[in-house]
C-alpha cells in the first residue's frame, strides 16, 4: 500500500539521477494500442471542444486528502500487477508538491510525486487516478532502472507535503519533505506505456475508464497554454494519448473479468 510522504522520512533524502531517457537497447515491453486516425481525429475534436482549462480550487488539505484516498486505493486493487511486475507489493510512497504547475512524476524505486496544480486541474477522483495509475505504470515497468545516460535534473521546487495512509484509519498530515528527488523525463514510448498499464489499474480498483480518460482532454488543454511547463508536451499529444487510451479502454472491456495488459 502506498503512503504519502511526511514526517517520518523526513530524514531521507530522495537523489534521483535524471535524464532523458535513452533506453539500453529495450523497447516497450507491452503491445502497445495503435489508434487509427480516425479515431485520433475524433479526440481531436473532443479536445477542441472542450473549451479552457478550468482550475479546480482546494486547499492544502483537501488535495492531500484526495490524493491519500486515490493513491490507495489504487496500490491496493493493483496488487496482482505489482506482484507480477516487480514481484513485490504495491508499496509506493507519494507526495503532495506545492506550486501551481501541473505535473506528476516518478523517481528513486518508489517515490510518486503530484503537483499541487494537478491536484487543480483534476476534476475528480477518477481523473486523480488515471494520474497516479499513470506513475505507477513507469515504476511497474522499470522505467527508471531502464534509462541509460543520466543527468541531474535538479531538486524539486518546494517541499512535498504528505500523510501516512494508515489501515482504515485514514491520513495523517505529514510535514515536508526536502527536495532531493529529480524528476525523470521519459520517451513517448514509456509515457504510452505507462499510459497503457494505468488503464488495467484503474480499471481494478473500479473508477469509470471513460470518465478518468478525461484527464487526457484537461491536460491537453493545459498544455496549449504558454504558461504551462514545456515537460507536458515532452507526452504523446493529447489527440494521440486520448485515443490510445479509448483503444485499451475497449481491449480492457473485451478481456472479461480480471483482464491482465498484453505483453510484446
Amino acid at each position: 500500500m502506498p503512503r504519502l510522504a511526511g514526517e517520518r522520512v523526513l530524514s531521507r533524502r530522495f537523489v534521483v539521477l535524471a535524464g532523458a531517457a535513452t533506453l539500453c537497447g529495450c523497447g516497450a515491453q507491452h503491445a502497445l494500442p495503435e489508434p487509427p486516425a480516425a479515431q485520433v481525429n475524433e479526440a481531436r475534436r473532443a479536445i477542441a471542444a472542450a473549451g479552457p482549462l478550468v482550475r479546480e480550487e482546494r486547499s492544502d488539505a483537501e488535495k492531500t486528502a484526495m490524493l491519500s484516498r486515490v493513491a490507495g486505493r489504487v496500490a491496493r486493487a493493483s496488487e496482482p500487477l505489482c506482484r507480477a511486475y516487480i514481484d513485490n507489493a504495491c508499496a509506493f510512497r507519494i507526495g503532495l508538491q506545492r506550486g501551481s504547475e501541473i505535473n506528476a512524476f516518478a523517481s528513486g524505486r518508489d517515490l510518486v510525486g503530484v503537483t499541487g496544480g494537478m491536484m487543480e486541474a483534476v476534476r475528480n477522483d477518477a481523473e486523480l487516478a488515471a494520474v497516479v495509475a499513470h506513475e505507477f505504470g513507469h515504476h511497474l515497468a522499470r522505467h527508471i532502472e531502464r534509462a541509460g545516460t543520466r543527468t541531474q535534473a535538479g531538486a524539486l521546487a518546494g517541499a512535498l507535503l504528505g500523510a501516512y495512509l494508515g489501515g482504515g484509519a485514514g491520513a495523517q498530515a505529514g510535514a515536508q519533505l526536502g527536495g532531493g528527488a529529480a524528476r525523470l523525463v521519459f520517451s513517448q514510448e514509456e509515457e504510452r506505456e505507462a499510459d497503457y498499464l494505468a488503464a488495467f489499474m484503474v480499471h481494478r480498483a473500479g473508477y469509470d475508464l471513460d470518465q478518468a480518460g478525461r484527464i487526457w482532454i484537461r491536460l491537453a488543454q493545459a498544455a496549449g497554454r504558454p504558461e504551462e511547463p514545456s515537460l507536458l508536451r515532452s507526452h504523446p499529444t493529447g489527440p494521440e494519448r486520448l485515443a490510445a487510451w479509448q483503444r485499451t479502454v475497449a481491449e480492457i472491456r473485451a478481456a472479461g473479468p480480471d483482464p491482465m495488459p498484453r505483453r510484446a
